[in-house]
């Protein structure tokens, strides 16, 4: 990509912006107040405008992959990407987010610690953990400063992790929500940008569609209809997603947390069609190596300086909201529910705040380590996602119901065999891929969440009784 000086000032003054709201206006708005709930939730006091620019930037980090899945799949990724996070993201404003603010918890671990023991919750912080961790985003972050500053990529991967952690570091939540306010404007106003260009330079619709094949105009594509539904498995994801169950929880009332999600999905929707739209415009008019370069590629011939440097930022936006909300609540998980149990020392609002801080180090280390020895996070997060949904989905929806009856004994039971099932039948469907000695197509016909979401279903059917009373009695 072509840029000039001006390109690199709009960048520039990108992350001092980023940092200035996080440093210095956030901790401006901090006066008077102090705490580990004040850390990890802004004191509980996030209006509906913060609520949802907070959300609509962090959940559309994987730029890059949603530009690669539109250029080489068509419509189909919206089928795949946008529509079943669009369900399950209702659902879970209807149902859950109500709940979850009035619960008063501080992250799933917790939750899942009131109601079924400090063991379960224990287990259920290392399966978030699995989640949560922000390897890819590190390393999309890295790999776009290294496009455009031509810089090693173990610097880039080092600098972009930096400069998204060490606000948050400091201010806690509030300096990311206030930093993802700034995210959340860019990363529309640049794609718009770019869409105007496009259109200007190339036409409407109607030119777009005859250079297109036919398999990018339709809803399935070149997929099986099961292949699409396997999405529709992994967006249930979103009822296990910390960063939902922390927003939800800053929320200043339940009304907010259940109406700023049914928002954010309308604006998903429009961020959506931004991406669909010069996704396939990127398809109809280049011949790219690296479907992943979609957006760039498409930039570096429609935009004219500085409003490249603007999308350039605006590209950054999503992914470095994602990874520092994701190193926060993975932060939070090592720093609330792992390191003070394993100490086996009694938590104040000092020393959570101080193993917060701890717990955001260490992710952020481990994130920067897995993106310089992984060839692809964005993989393993797919991986990870298989193995945890299982094992936290049901038993997270137990939490939310006082008549379900269940031993902690049980419930570790339910978590440890649902995740188990999906990991080892990962381990089968890679070893039958890879060798010939251990060749069973049932490993790679079908996903590993299926057969981990059958043994939570079927365990969850056995163990769990209805009545009135404790779990735990």
């Amino acid at each position: 990509m072509k840029l000039v000086i001006f390109d690199y000032f709009v960048i520039i003054c990108y992350g001092a912006l980023i940092l200035f709201i996080g440093f210095i206006i956030a901790r401006n708005k901090e006066k008077g107040s102090s705490g580990a709930v004040q850390f990890i939730l802004a004191g509980r006091r996030l209006s509906l405008p913060l609520f949802v620019a907070t959300l609509v930037s962090t959940w559309y980090g994987n730029i890059l992959g949603v530009g690669e899945f539109v250029y080489t799949n068509g419509i189909s990724a919206w089928v795949c990407w946008g529509l079943p996070y669009y369900i399950a993201a209702v659902i879970f404003a209807l149902y859950f987010a109500k709940k979850i603010r009035n619960l008063n918890v501080t992250t799933i671990a917790e939750q899942v610690s009131r109601k079924f023991g400090n063991r379960a919750g224990f287990l259920a912080s290392v399966i978030v953990l699995l989640i949560t961790i922000p390897a890819p985003y590190i390393l999309m972050t890295g790999v776009i400063l290294q496009i455009f500053f031509g810089w090693d990529l173990w610097i880039c991967i080092v600098l972009g992790s930096v400069l998204s952690t060490a606000y948050i570091f400091t201010g806690g939540f509030k300096a990311d929500v206030f930093a993802n306010v700034a995210q959340f404007l860019l990363m529309y106003i640049g794609f718009a940008v770019l869409l105007i260009f496009t259109v200007l330079k190339f036409g409407t619709y109607g030119v777009l569609s005859g250079n297109l094949p036919n398999s990018h105009l339709t809803l399935a594509g070149n997929h099986s209809w099961q292949f699409i539904a396997s999405w529709y498995i992994i967006a249930l994801q979103t009822f296990i997603d910390p960063g939902f169950h922390q927003r939800c929880s800053a929320a200043k009332t339940p009304k907010i947390a259940s109406r700023g999600i049914l928002i954010s999905v309308i604006l998903w929707g429009v961020f959506d069609f931004f991406t669909l739209t010069t996704g396939l415009y990127a398809k109809a008019f280049f011949s790219l190596k690296q479907p992943m370069m979609a957006y760039i590629s498409l930039a570096d011939s429609v935009l004219p300086a500085v409003w490249k440097g603007l999308f350039i930022a605006a590209m950054l936006a999503p992914i470095m909201s994602a990874l520092n909300g994701y190193a926060f609540v993975s932060g939070a998980t090592i720093g609330q529910d792992i390191i003070p149990r394993i100490l086996g020392k009694r938590q104040d609002d000092k020393s959570i705040t101080f193993y917060l801080r701890i717990g955001i180090l260490i992710t952020s280390l481990v994130g920067i380590i897995m993106a310089l020895a992984l060839p692809s996070p964005v993989e393993l997060i797919y991986k990870t996602a298989s193995i945890a949904v299982p094992g936290l989905l049901l038993p997270m929806l137990l939490t939310y119901f006082d008549k379900i009856k269940i031993t902690e004994k049980k419930f570790l039971i339910l978590m440890l065999a649902s995740a188990g099932a999906s990991g080892l039948w990962t381990i089968a469907s890679y070893l039958s891929s890879h060798y010939e000695f251990f060749n069973y197509q049932i490993f790679t016909q079908f996903e590993p969440l299926v057969p981990g979401l059958l043994v939570s279903v079927i365990l969850s059917m056995i163990f769990v009784k209805r009545g009135i009373g404790n779990s735990l009695n």
